[in-house]
């Protein structure tokens, strides 16, 4: 499977922040500027909002290291692994026949795909891919 576009999807309890990811030289996906920032509360607008940031993913932003944190500045935390502990954290990616969903958990390891959550969704199911993402 061939993933075209993909953001991140950054959840607390009372607000939504989405990054677009691009794939830097090495072939990974990178979360990038801009942010778009959404209330928990707006479900309306979150659509819209995922599509935006769709726009910007893959578009050929370069991605370097001061481009990653900048995304730590934006997400106002220190480190990756405060991110990890304060947010809830799902890559919504798109391939050609599938919207995939994939949250991530934190252990004392490291951060990992939660490979037991992960779900696929045909590409015309986009409202229903939104609605599981917005329950996790």
């Amino acid at each position: 499977m061939n993933i075209k576009k993909q953001i991140t999807v950054c959840k607390t309890e009372t607000e939504i922040k989405i990054y677009p990811e691009s794939k830097n030289e090495l072939g990974l996906w990178i979360a990038h500027p801009p942010c778009f920032i959404i209330s928990v509360n707006d479900l309306q607008n979150i659509e819209n909002m995922m599509n935006e940031a769709l726009q910007y993913s893959n578009s050929g932003v370069p991605v370097t290291n001061e481009t990653t944190k900048n995304v730590l500045i934006g997400l106002n935390v220190k480190s990756w692994n405060t991110l990890y502990k304060s947010h809830k954290i799902i890559s919504f990616s798109l391939s050609e026949k599938e919207i995939i969903i994939t949250p991530f958990v934190y252990t004392k390891k490291g951060v990992f795909p939660d490979t037991e959550a992960k779900m696929s969704f045909d590409i015309g199911d986009y409202t229903h891919a939104i609605g599981l993402l917005l329950k996790l």
